[in-house]
C-alpha cells in the first residue's frame, strides 16, 4: 500500500480563528511624557483597541470562507433530478426512465434492498435512515455518491467534505465524501450517519487491511448497535436501515473499476451522463435509494417520488 497523502486526512478539528494584532499597539508600551501627551496616547490606544475589537467581531461572525470549487461540486452532486437513471429498478418497465433508450446490463441485484419487520425506526417524529460506514471502506466510498444524490431530493446537507478511501482489499483508492461533521435537515426524514473509523491509520506500522487499524471516529449507541447486529450479522459496512422497513447491506451494483482512478469532478460529471456505464450505475443506485426513501416518507415530496418510483417493488 502506498503511503497516505496528508491531503486525504479528513478529520474534524476545532475551528481556529487567527486574530491579527492591532497595528501600533506594541509601540504604546513604555511611553512617558506630559499629561496631555499621555491623554493623546491613551486616546490613540483606545481607538486602536476599538478597531481591533471590530476586526475580531467581524472575523467571528464571518467565519471561514467557503471554497468556491467545493461549493460548486457539492451543488452539482446535490441537485441531480429524479428519473435520469437507466431502467433497472425492480418492477420498473423498460420505458419508465427518461434514459430508457440506453440499454444497460447494470441492473439492481436481487437482495440489495431487503424488507424487514420490526419496530419503526424514527427520530424527532420522522422516519430515520441509519447509515453505518467507515472512511477506509471503499464500498462505503462508492455508496456515498448515490446516497447523497438520493437524500438531497428530500432535504439539504451542510458541512459535507471530500474524502478518499485508501487502497484496501485490492480496491484502488476512490474519491468520495465523508458525512463526519456534516448536518442534514429534512421535513420528511432524519438521516443519521455513523462513521466508525476514518481513512487514516493509527500509525505507520498498522495493518492497512484491518479495519481496526484506522482511527476511531464515532461509536454506535446501544440502540443503533442492536439494530446493526440484528440485521448485519457479519458487521460489514456500508449498512443502511430505512426506518425499520428495509435494510441494505453492502453497496449497490456499482463496479469498483468504474470509479477508481476518477476524480471528484469526473464522478460528479457522470451523474449527468446516464448513457455511460459509470453514470448508469450511479444513477440507478440513486433512484433505487430514492424509491425506498419515498416508501418511508409516504411519497413525499412529490417532486422526489414520481409514479415510476412509487410503483417500484422491493425484491422478495
Amino acid at each position: 500500500m502506498s503511503e497516505q497523502d496528508d491531503a486525504d486526512v479528513i478529520e474534524q478539528a476545532p475551528r481556529q480563528f487567527n486574530f491579527p494584532a492591532a497595528p501600533g499597539l506594541p509601540a504604546l508600551r513604555g511611553i512617558v511624557g506630559s499629561g496631555r501627551r499621555r491623554l493623546v496616547v491613551l486616546a490613540a490606544a483606545c481607538t486602536l483597541l476599538v478597531t481591533a475589537a471590530v476586526l475580531v467581531t467581524f472575523r467571528l461572525t464571518e467565519g471561514p470562507r467557503a471554497d468556491p470549487a467545493l461549493a460548486g461540486l457539492i451543488t452539482e452532486v446535490t441537485t441531480v433530478p429524479v428519473g435520469t437513471s437507466v431502467p433497472g429498478l425492480p418492477g420498473l418497465p423498460a420505458s419508465a426512465s427518461s434514459a430508457s433508450a440506453y440499454s444497460s446490463t447494470l441492473l439492481i441485484s436481487p437482495g440489495t434492498l431487503n424488507p424487514v419487520s420490526g419496530p419503526p425506526l424514527t427520530r424527532s417524529g420522522k422516519p430515520e435512515v441509519l447509515y453505518v460506514a467507515a472512511g477506509y471502506c471503499p464500498y462505503c466510498a462508492m455508496e456515498n455518491w448515490p446516497l447523497i444524490v438520493a437524500l438531497s431530493r428530500f432535504g439539504k446537507f451542510t458541512g459535507l467534505a471530500t474524502s478518499r478511501s485508501p487502497e484496501f482489499e485490492h480496491v484502488a483508492p476512490i474519491d468520495s465524501w465523508t458525512f463526519y461533521g456534516s448536518h442534514y435537515t429534512s421535513p420528511y426524514l432524519s438521516f443519521v450517519p455513523v462513521e466508525r473509523y476514518s481513512n487514516v491509520l493509527v500509525n505507520a506500522k498498522a495493518n492497512p487491511n484491518d479495519g481496526k487499524s484506522y482511527r476511531a471516529l464515532q461509536q454506535l449507541t446501544p440502540a443503533q448497535q442492536a439494530v446493526f447486529a440484528k440485521y448485519d450479522k457479519p458487521g460489514s459496512t456500508p449498512f443502511l436501515d430505512f426506518g425499520g422497513r428495509a435494510v441494505q447491506i453492502g453497496s449497490g451494483p456499482v463496479p469498483p473499476q468504474l470509479m477508481t482512478g476518477k476524480s471528484w469532478q469526473q464522478l460528479a460529471a457522470a451523474l449527468r451522463e446516464p448513457k455511460t456505464d459509470l453514470g448508469a450505475a450511479l444513477l440507478t443506485e440513486a433512484d433505487s435509494l430514492t424509491a425506498e426513501l419515498c416508501r418511508i416518507t409516504g411519497d413525499r415530496p412529490a417532486s422526489a417520488c414520481p409514479a415510476f418510483l412509487r410503483n417500484a417493488k422491493l425484491p422478495s
